[in-house]
């Protein structure tokens, strides 16, 4: 269940570091003024050996604008690299190429180019890991994982023995919990600084009752993602669906799921004893307890993977919304709690590992438009609820926040 704290405006950090993207932006770069017909410049990704997955995904992250203006200003992506010290900034040189691209600033480009062929980035991530290696598909899930994790580490302004000495793993009583949030976020700050981390990256905590001496643990966490096990969550569903202390619609069938009913899933109390039961600090000793996940804030894009599993599981149907509140979810309210939707990975086939991926995005420059991304296809969507909505398989949905700055 969600813990409803009073956190008076003076205890609340936004997760923030000082943010330099509005400084930075390529004046010169306003798709805004630009009059094309629809689609002459939105450029699909072509397919080179089972790269579908690549391609809806870099469709989605393109999206983002803020991404877009940090990444085409290709000399402060070079300061922030050379005041770090790092080694070369592979991905970050390969992604804003892609970006360059993608919206090259001169209009015969824009008009003449349909499609590029992400070459170089997909010998970049292969070279860097090798999972990505060869023509085999992926998993969409772990591109997304790679891609924030690692531009995060080359974009990173802390210095490496700033990063070493964070602890993530805090435990304090009750009484102390807007302290501790308040310092765990200016050790976040001080640790944890990039257009990443400022975009993609929130705090959850792990909120854990000792049935023996009945105190509360709280340890918060960086989160840049939430996965939510689709089967699972069908099962919980059925389970709770006459329990009053749920939100879930009645009129579902049994292999459908709603977006709420996740988050629902996210927020449930675990109860741990036998094997499973936890030490605590305070009892020095293993005691049965409850445990459950709290959002303390919600990041400014949002991300939700649904791992569908395999087979018959992989075909649940979520129902999902433009337009999310989680008020009900997200505890410090202070930083925002209502999302837009601008991005949807879906997949056709019986697992994560074959079949096809296709993104939809909205098109945040031209009247918030959707448009299909099919590899090299680029198609406008009429109607995206009866095409999307109530149609597609989705398996990654990305949100922005849209209540807080």
């Amino acid at each position: 269940m969600i813990v409803n704290i009073d956190f008076s405006k003076k205890n609340v950090s936004n997760i923030k570091y000082n943010n330099e993207v509005e400084n930075i932006i390529d004046k010169n770069f306003d798709l805004k003024s630009i009059n094309l017909k629809d689609g002459c410049w939105r450029k699909g990704l072509e397919n080179i050996g089972a790269t579908c997955y690549m391609n809806a995904t870099l469709q989605c992250f393109a999206h983002i604008q803020k991404f877009v203006d940090f990444f085409r200003k290709n000399e402060q992506v070079k300061e922030v690299i050379n005041n770090k010290k790092v080694g070369t900034p592979k991905l970050t040189t390969a992604f804003a190429e892609l970006l360059q691209n993608l919206y090259p600033t001169n209009l015969e480009n824009m008009k003449n180019a349909t499609r590029y062929a992400p070459k170089n980035f997909k010998d970049t991530i292969s070279e860097m890991n090798p999972l990505f290696e060869g023509i085999q598909a992926n998993d969409a899930k772990d591109l997304v994982n790679f891609l924030i994790m690692t531009l995060h580490e080359e974009l990173n302004k802390a210095q490496p023995n700033q990063i070493e000495e964070f602890n993530g793993n805090i435990f304090e009583k009750q009484k102390d919990k807007a302290l501790m949030f308040q310092n765990f976020s200016e050790n976040f700050i001080k640790t944890q600084r990039s257009i990443i981390s400022d975009l993609f990256y929130a705090l959850n905590y792990n909120l854990t009752q000792c049935y023996n001496c009945k105190t509360h643990s709280y340890n918060y966490q960086i989160y840049f993602f939430l996965i939510f096990p689709l089967e699972e969550v069908r099962k919980f569903r059925l389970s709770n669906i006459n329990n009053n202390g749920f939100n879930f619609n009645p009129n579902y069938n049994q292999n459908e799921v709603d977006l709420m009913d996740c988050f629902e899933f996210e927020k449930k109390v675990n109860f741990m004893s036998g094997d499973n039961a936890m030490y605590c600090n305070y009892c020095k000793q293993t005691c049965a307890s409850s445990m459950c996940t709290i959002l303390a804030t919600g990041p400014e894009i949002l991300i939700l993977i649904l791992n569908r599993g395999k087979g018959i599981e992989f075909n649940v149907k979520l129902n999902f919304y433009e337009n999310l509140d989680l008020s009900n979810y997200i505890e410090i309210k202070e930083t925002g709690t209502q999302y837009e939707l601008f991005g949807v990975i879906t997949h056709i086939g019986e697992s994560s590992m074959s079949g096809h991926f296709i993104a939809y995005c909205k098109d945040l420059w031209d009247n918030n438009t959707w448009y299909k991304y099919n590899d090299a296809m680029v198609d406008k969507v009429n109607d995206f609820n009866g095409d999307v909505v109530n149609f597609a398989m989705p398996y990654v949905l990305f949100y922005k926040k849209t209540d807080y700055k």
